[in-house]
């Protein structure tokens, strides 16, 4: 990934410690998504929050935005959780995200790292076997589909800005504000936490330095920090606590390895121990602040308005009595039947249950009232034309709840409704602006873009090159940066057109090329390059390049440019034509460099003899040092004594024809052979042994020194040599000028 790249990320699974100085952290320059979950932070304009609990959601998601990096945390995490596992939910999102070329990376937690040495017999437990099936889940996603997949086992994580781990240091919290805590471990049993900041370090770090096989990699829990110190420093922020330990299993979590020291210079700088006491300082000011903002007797009436509604329905029945009984000897309010009026009224109020009950109660009263009267009930149940007050009663409340009861269920419809409305009409919002972010990200590349002019012109002046390692090292490169493939090598053809030397590959894939290449095995490439100049291998042969162009001068065939590997969309007729023009514009500078080379040969040599002199052969070891450094080469410096004998002919005639020899600023004989390792140099004391000679390797530190104190003595003598032409200039001006006189 290029430096300075805004990158798509999406952070999902256990996100409860995530806030937004994290993702500062973790991500500085990036535009992260955060699968939304309970308790997570609320977004600005680099920070969205999506609800991806739907499966079309994901994956509508995961195509709008096409994540370059995606964050898996376990629900591991957090000690004691009582979420559901994970795995389905990682098993959805990797398969949304296959044949993409999608960096992950899953944090999982340290249960498949424990083990129990009280119980040897006992290795794995439930929980050790979902997060190990997590794992390797996502491991086979990443060796059946182009995922990059790295995993990070580590202890579980607290988050200082949030309290903790909200999952079980609020709980513990909670408990200890009621004045007892209770742990399953035992006292002495040793905790396992990282915080959260030590871990976006790391995740920084990691995907700084990305690369492509998939690993795994251990977090060291490094503080010694028991449970009972735990609870001692609980118990300090809360006097008198009760604390009591359990009889669990002693845990042991595998000690450093040091791998991550060594790789990415990262180790964890922050102690649960030193981080508590200000964790439960701000979470008991928050409690405080919370608990002064309550109002006991308003918060019983809103969780408990069922029995206030039954009480104020007896009173308004009991109002309704009084005022029936009040008005009996109006002639006006006599003829209005108030109980069938409080039915109306409870019933279009408060719903369907409390118009029946209302109902009831008005039927109870008109009973009563017979009553009060001297009638005897026997008629009034007997007489069904009495039964007509009773049934207009229950008639009127069912009907009058039934309608304030739909009523209900419209507007909480209508509710919901909206607010499914505005989640998405504000997903769409987000996702309108980050297509216009996209929009003038990509007017703004397009002049830069990786096939236009302006990028041809620029390859064009960074090939201008006369020296033809130099320019084995500008192909690779800029091969790489335009064609996006990472497996480029670049052969030379030795002059009797038999053998193929490898002079420059791709870094860490110069395991896929052979050093040196029998041209008669390969004769169907070469026969396509002597006809049309390029060779693919459409018939996907195995131990074959995909892409292969070569490089004529002097009319033979001189250099073979290829390609080890491609991906599925760069086997198509516009890669071909893009990876031959590059080729054209690489042949034009080789042939160019290869004519100067030969030009300037003869002038190079130590008189008499066939060796380069210092100022020659020195650019060309600087050169070959330049493409070691890069992972590009690999090469040897040999120091050959006897090496003037036969004016160096016997020297010359040891060695290949794509090897070196000349003098340094020390008067000794070198020869720098490429694509050589030191297993080889066996074989080459051999071959020089049966010519009469011995050589000594270079070592880096001894060839660096020597090449140094070359570079310092070429500067000396170049300013010396020029500060004589200047004298002798301003003496022939002189003499002219006193001429003239």
């Amino acid at each position: 990934m290029v430096m300075g790249w805004q990158h798509e990320v999406l952070l999902v699974g256990n996100t409860d410690f995530i806030t937004k100085q994290w993702i500062q952290h973790a991500f500085p320059r990036d535009h992260v998504v955060i699968a939304e979950r309970e308790g997570t932070v609320d977004g600005n304009d680099r920070l969205r929050i999506v609800n991806m609990s739907d499966a079309n959601t994901l994956v509508d998601t995961i195509t709008t935005y096409e994540f370059d990096r995606i964050v898996f945390f376990s629900e591991n995490l957090t000690p004691r959780s009582d979420r559901d596992g994970d795995l389905g939910a990682l098993r959805r999102l990797l398969h949304a995200i296959r044949n993409r070329q999608t960096q992950i990376l899953m944090v999982s937690g340290p249960e498949s790292e424990f083990t129990y040495p009280e119980n040897a017999d006992v290795r794995d437990t439930s929980k050790s076997l979902m997060s190990r099936a997590s794992e390797e889940l996502c491991l086979y996603y990443a060796r059946t589909y182009r995922l990059e997949a790295k995993i990070i086992r580590c202890p579980y994580l607290y988050a200082p800005e949030r309290n903790g781990a909200t999952a079980y240091f609020g709980r513990l919290f909670e408990q200890a504000s009621a004045g007892s805590i209770s742990f399953r471990e035992r006292e002495q049993q040793r905790t396992c936490f990282l915080c959260a900041d030590d871990l976006a370090e790391l995740i920084y770090r990691m995907f700084d330095d990305w690369t492509a096989e998939s690993e795994i990699f251990h977090v060291p829990n490094v503080f010694n920090f028991t449970y009972g110190d735990l609870a001692d420093v609980i118990s300090a922020a809360f006097p008198g606590l009760s604390v009591t330990f359990g009889e669990d299993r002693s845990q042991c979590y595998p000690a450093d390895d040091h791998v991550l020291r060594l790789r990415y210079g990262w180790s964890p700088r922050y102690s649960l121990k030193q981080d508590l006491p200000p964790v439960l300082q701000r979470w008991k000011e928050a409690r405080a602040q919370e608990q002064s903002g309550k109002h006991p007797i308003w918060d019983f009436l809103r969780n408990h308005s069922k029995p206030w509604i039954a009480i104020e329905i007896f009173i308004t029945f009991i109002l309704e009595e009084l005022l029936r009984t009040a008005v009996q000897g109006n002639s006006q309010l006599g003829t209005v039947d108030l109980r069938l009026f409080f039915v109306v009224i409870v019933g279009t109020m408060y719903g369907l249950n409390a118009g029946v009950f209302a109902a009831a109660l008005a039927c109870a009263g008109m009973a009563l009232s017979y009553a009060s009267k001297g009638a005897s009930f026997a008629p009034l149940f007997y007489d069904t034309s009495n039964w007509l007050a009773f049934v207009v009663y229950f008639v009127a409340g069912a009907v009058c709840g039934y309608v304030q009861l739909r009523n209900r269920e419209n507007l909480r419809f209508m509710r919901d409704e909206n607010s499914l409305l505005r989640e998405r009409l504000a997903f769409l919002r987000d996702l309108y602006h980050d297509v216009l972010d996209d929009r003038r990200m990509l007017r703004g590349q397009i002049i830069g873009r990786r096939d236009s002019f302006g990028k041809m012109y620029a390859m064009t002046r960074e090939l201008d090159e006369v020296l033809p390692r130099k320019l084995y090292y500008a192909t690779i490169r800029i091969m790489q940066d335009t064609l996006g493939g990472d497996s480029f090598g670049i052969y030379r053809i030795d002059n009797g057109g038999r053998f193929a030397h490898l002079m420059a590959a791709s870094p860490q894939t110069e395991s896929l090329f052979s050093k040196s290449a029998l041209l008669e095995n390969y004769a169907n490439i070469v026969t396509a390059l002597d006809h049309g100049g390029l060779w693919v291998n459409r018939n996907l042969e195995q131990n074959l390049p995909m892409y292969a162009a070569g490089v004529r001068a002097d009319g033979k065939l001189a250099v073979v440019i290829v390609l080890a590997k491609a991906q599925p969309d760069q086997m198509n007729l516009y890669f071909q034509n893009l990876f031959t023009i590059m080729c054209g514009l690489v042949e034009s500078a080789m042939v160019r460099a290869f004519d100067y080379e030969n030009v300037a040969r003869q002038t190079s040599l130590v008189p008499g003899t066939e060796f380069l002199n210092t100022q020659a052969f020195l650019p060309k070891v600087l050169a070959a040092n330049e493409l070691k450094r890069n992972h590009m080469s690999n090469h040897l410096l040999l120091r050959v004594e006897d090496a003037w004998q036969d004016d160096g002919s016997r020297l010359m005639g040891a060695i290949r024809q794509t090897d070196e020899a000349g003098v340094l600023q020390d008067g000794n004989v070198y020869v720098l052979m490429d694509q050589v390792s030191e297993h080889e140099l066996p074989i080459i004391n051999r071959r020089l042994s049966q010519a009469g000679l011995h050589v000594t390797l270079v070592s880096d530190h001894e060839e660096d020194s020597l090449l140094a104190e070359a570079s310092e003595q070429v500067v000396a003598d170049s300013q010396a040599d020029e500060t004589p032409r200047s004298d002798a200039a301003s003496n022939d001006s002189a003499s002219y000028e006193g001429g003239a006189a």
